[in-house]
């Protein structure tokens, strides 16, 4: 049951989309805690499945049937989603840290990143099979003719490379496979009898196994044991991975590995309001194989005892089994299975891990509606509730201390342009003669990384004096934040602000001062002052015989829309945050010295109301291509779909202004030119004689998708199928 909103006064982090984390996810979109307010930091949006993995490789599965998506999973949870990779944690401060973006404060943190490729895997020919985000790009690349290397080399001959041997040669029956093991034996884990069925389907596949044998160098084409050299074309290596180095630097206890040391509970022993599972962690007293089977039955433990740590409450034990259930398939149709001393082998084997691996992630794909019911707040967290009456007093606004906070944590750059800025009750900054251009633009948050919604936010604004050829200078903010515990108040403005004053100082502009108001939800606007040198590209200055070229892709508004509804991929979703994320600066030059005459950006209108307008303005007409319009991934499935953002009804309307011929009227890519789009690309029109030339030059300056759309003409508003 869902709960009706409660403003959130704790924050748990879930750092990693590991098979632990997930199950967290899914547990609270089942049963929220009101109060709590959860985040899923990942570096892939799409998590996958250890289990599967061999099945994948032999063919038994595609792409989707192994992973899970964390984007539609956190909106199941109504969680934020983050795609990003941690670089460190200041435990002092309760701060996860990055390399390329402000730390982000946790109350609660729970850590499932898995290991990292320790130095022996530096060789471009040597690929660690974990982490496995890691590894299937480059399978993909090596199995893109239609089949691997001829020799492939797998190093470490446990259950996991053994499995994968025998799927890359059921799938692969050309390439020869050889297994490199350290110890005398393989398999020492699995009873004897299974032990032995996998070494004779080994010996049947025709694929060598050297043991006694530990791999010192990977040098190009050979691997290095003792006297011994090994030819390969390339070689994949599964014998583990190694703790991140930041774990002992974040100053958590760590076992002489280097790997978290976690209590019964599953938590930190030296900071308890630290989790961590799988891969990364060491049980202290319960030491067990780095296998995917232990973190799976992590799951709902790490789910209850976040919810209790959060709340006060006493924490359940986990006692991990001593005899993990291996199953090993051999190939496709067959597999053998073995737990202590008991062994099965046949196709019904192979039938139960395909059962049981199946019915794990579709857990995760199934998602069931949540009707919501009345929020049933702890004590713990009633205690330290805001209180519910808010007078709304002096524009709402935030209380100092917590916009102190973020300013002094933000750094603003200082400009001999400001003379008095940020601190004063108005900004008084020196420009140069000439003209002004002044614009004001904002909206609430659409994405849940408040650190990227600032960024977005910043390149909206920005674009509509791109769009004029003027130069920004000067900014103020406008920032609303809702309800919740003070510090995750101050925290939200300061990862709002943060990506924002980024953008700004990337383009040259101050941030000179603003408001900040508690509101519903988050929102951002700002209202920007440039200056302009020479004639405006003004969106009257269309001439006929001119080509309509488009800078960027089109389709955030249904990409958005589809993320919202949980039926937008997380890849798509984070496609249409990097389109949104990026700044329209060079291509207005590039624009401009291609000799455009009228220009503007492609916003809230769609393509279609931007044109149309675009061409009232000239006392001209227009023809749009349809099929020469860039789309964004996933753009046209989600509209063929039904998707559609709330102003596509209201945007389509101005496709009435035009003549459309070749295309059905329900079609999803004339459809999409109603769609509105946020921080969108340029259109402009460009003599005929320059605008090839032009669109190469935006394509060697990063608009990779850039491209002419149509043509200007003399009366008129026309769209071809």
């Amino acid at each position: 049951m869902k709960s009706a909103a409660v403003a959130p006064v704790r924050d748990i982090v879930l750092l990693g989309g590991g098979h632990a984390n997930v199950q967290v996810l899914r547990r609270f979109g089942m049963r929220p805690e009101p109060g709590l307010r959860l985040t899923i930091i990942a570096r892939e949006p799409h998590s996958p499945y250890t289990g599967m993995l061999p099945g994948y490789v032999a063919g038994a599965y595609d792409w989707d049937d192994i992973h899970i998506d964390l984007a539609k999973l956190a909106r199941f949870a109504d969680a934020r989603f983050i795609a990003a990779e941690a670089s460190g944690i200041d435990t002092a401060q309760r701060r996860i840290l990055f390399p390329n973006r402000p730390p982000l404060r946790y109350d609660v943190l729970s850590i499932n990143t898995g290991g990292v490729p320790g130095e022996r895997f530096a060789s471009d020919f040597v690929t660690p099979v974990k982490p496995i985000g890691r590894f299937l790009p480059t399978w993909h690349e090596l199995t893109a003719n239609g089949s691997p290397p001829v020799r492939l080399g797998i190093v470490g001959a446990g259950p996991g490379g053994v499995e994968l041997a025998l799927a890359i040669n059921h799938r692969y029956p050309g390439t020869r496979c050889t297994l490199l093991d350290a110890n005398e034996e393989i398999l020492r884990g699995i009873a004897p009898k299974a032990r032995r069925r996998l070494q004779d389907a080994l010996k049947d596949r025709g694929i060598a196994v050297v043991t006694g044998t530990r791999v010192t160098q990977a040098l190009d084409g050979q691997l290095i044991a003792g006297d011994t050299s090994i030819g390969v074309d390339h070689a994949l290596w599964t014998t583990g991975v190694e703790a991140p180095a930041w774990a002992a630097e974040s100053r958590i206890d760590t076992n002489a590995g280097g790997f978290v040391a976690i209590n019964e509970y599953l938590q930190s022993t030296s900071h308890p309001e630290i989790f961590s599972v799988g891969d990364v962690s060491h049980s202290v007293g319960q030491p067990r194989p780095k296998s995917g089977v232990y973190a799976v039955r992590q799951g709902p433990f790490l789910a209850e005892n976040l919810r209790r740590f959060a709340t006060g409450r006493e924490l359940r034990r986990f006692r991990a089994q001593r005899h993990a259930m291996a199953i090993v398939g051999l190939g496709v149709g067959n597999a053998v299975a073995s737990r202590g001393r008991v062994h099965a082998s046949g196709a019904w084997v192979w039938s139960v891990k395909q059962w049981i691996d199946r019915r794990f992630m579709r857990k995760f794909s199934d998602l069931p509606s949540m009707p919501e019911e009345s929020p049933k707040v702890t004590a713990e967290l009633r205690d330290d509730m805001p209180a519910a009456m808010r007078c709304g007093g002096c524009g709402a606004k935030l209380g100092a201390d917590i916009l102190n906070a973020v300013l002094s944590r933000l750094q603003v750059p200082a400009s001999p342009s400001t003379l008095s800025g940020i601190g004063e009750d108005a900004a008084v900054v020196q420009i140069a003669a000439g003209n002004l251009a002044i614009s004001c633009d904002g909206f609430r948050a659409m994405i849940d990384d408040t650190y990227r919604f600032g960024r977005v936010g910043a390149h909206h604004a920005l674009n509509d004096l791109f769009a004029m050829g003027a130069a920004p200078r000067f900014a103020l903010a406008i920032a609303t934040v809702p309800l919740m515990a003070d510090r995750m108040m101050e925290d939200d403005l300061f990862q709002m602000m943060s990506g924002a004053l980024d953008v700004f100082t990337e383009h040259g502009v101050d941030l000179v001062g603003g408001h900040s108001a508690e509101g519903a939800e988050l929102g951002l606007a700002f209202s920007v002052t440039g200056t302009l040198v020479g004639e405006p590209l003004a969106k009257g200055g269309l001439s006929p015989g001119e080509k309509l070229v488009l800078t960027r892709d089109i389709g955030t508004g249904v990409v958005l829309a589809g993320a919202m509804l949980g039926c937008a991929r997380a890849e798509y979703l984070l496609s249409a945050i990097d389109h949104m994320d990026s700044s329209n600066a060079a291509a207005a030059d590039v624009l401009r010295e291609h000799g455009a005459g009228g220009c503007t950006d492609v916003t809230g209108f769609g393509l279609a109301g931007h044109l149309s307008e675009m061409a009232r303005a000239s006392g001209t007409g227009a023809t749009v291509r349809v099929n020469d319009v860039p789309c964004l991934p996933g753009a046209l499935e989600l509209m063929a779909a039904g998707v559609e953002s709330s102003l596509q009804s209201n945007n389509q309307q101005a496709l009435d202004d035009f003549d459309i011929r070749g295309a059905a009227p329900d079609a999803p890519a004339l459809r999409l030119l109603a769609d509105p789009q946020t921080s969108g690309g340029l259109l402009a029109g460009v003599p005929s004689d320059a605008a090839d030339t032009c669109v190469q030059v935006l394509r060697r300056e990063g608009y990779t998708t850039a491209a002419v759309v149509g043509e200007v003409t003399p009366f008129g508003l026309d769209i071809v199928g």
